[in-house]
């Protein structure tokens, strides 16, 4: 696992466990939810520290120094390792239909000019995630992914199935802090922080939103589809999320789910959910058009 992987997974847990400020972090405890050793755990808390969201004591570890329900939490950005430069490129060139349906190590070491524990750390990160699958041989396959019309329309029929389906389970409960701390982040992002913010940062508020609905049904099945659905969208979706004025249109309907869960109003959310999932489908670009500004972009010398 990459080092910025780790640190966003941290802060993913430190967002999602709802931890206060002043908040000793373990690395111990970290490193059993992530299944890593601490050596790299101590390192990510490093550069956590040095962005500013944890502070340290000596001798004593460190604490949370910035609330996790803060807009910015986890906005700020490190510099892109070459793993996440990699997994870019390959999302990227996967939609331009560069890269065929198998792929192998020694093919990606060759196109990518990196080295071969490069190129397996980032299959492996996409293994976990359900993107890619290893064959019987050297080789890795693509999973199903939203790189054509069809798929993107089974996958919007699916999620409007889903989604609203899982703010309505019996069990569904998100903690007024997380929805408040949604409803800042939203908020901040329409403000004006949508037009200045990395498109890798707009992506990541989406999918927090998407995900903290997941989490919050208590169905597991639902939980696992959605979050299925969220990385897809992440390989899919470099090369098409770039229109701004949509991504703020986009966050105003998030807004409307937020502020309806808020009020209890699940049935309301739900309804609310189905017009930005159909918001979006309406609000797609031609994906024959984006594939062919894709291609250009990334074939060109």
């Amino acid at each position: 696992m990459s080092k910025p992987e780790l640190v966003k997974k941290i802060t993913e847990i430190l967002r999602r466990e709802q931890v206060p400020v002043g908040f000793h972090i373990r690395e111990q405890w970290l490193a059993d939810r992530l299944g890593v050793s601490r050596s790299p755990i101590r390192a990510a808390l490093k550069d956590l520290e040095g962005i500013g969201l944890l502070r340290s004591e000596q001798n004593q570890g460190y604490f949370l120094a910035l609330d996790p329900d803060a807009p910015d939490f986890g906005d700020t950005q490190l510099p892109q390792s070459s793993e996440e430069r990699i997994y870019r490129q390959i999302a990227s060139e996967r939609f331009a239909r560069l890269l065929g349906e198998q792929i192998s190590v020694a093919e990606l070491v060759r196109r990518y000019r990196a080295s071969r524990s490069t190129v397996l750390k980032v299959l492996t990160r996409m293994q976990e995630e359900g993107l890619v699958e290893k064959t019987a041989g050297h080789g890795w396959t693509f999973g199903p992914a939203l790189n054509d019309e069809e798929a993107y329309q089974e996958s919007y029929r699916f999620r409007l199935l889903v989604e609203p389906a899982a703010v309505l389970e019996p069990g569904f409960a998100l903690p007024p802090q997380r929805l408040a701390g949604l409803r800042e982040r939203h908020e901040s992002m329409i403000e004006g922080a949508v037009f200045s913010q990395p498109v890798a940062v707009l992506f990541d508020v989406d999918a927090d939103f998407h995900d903290a609905l997941a989490g919050a049904c208590g169905n597991r099945f639902l939980a696992q589809a959605i979050r299925q659905q969220t990385r897809l969208r992440r390989l899919s979706e470099y090369e098409r999320y770039s229109s701004r004025e949509r991504l703020l249109n986009s966050f105003r309907e998030h807004l409307q789910v937020i502020r309806a869960l808020e009020q209890g109003d699940k049935a309301l959310a739900a309804d609310s959910l189905r017009v930005h999932i159909r918001a979006s489908e309406n609000a797609r670009p031609d994906l024959r058009k984006v594939r062919v500004l894709a291609h250009r972009r990334l074939t060109r010398r």
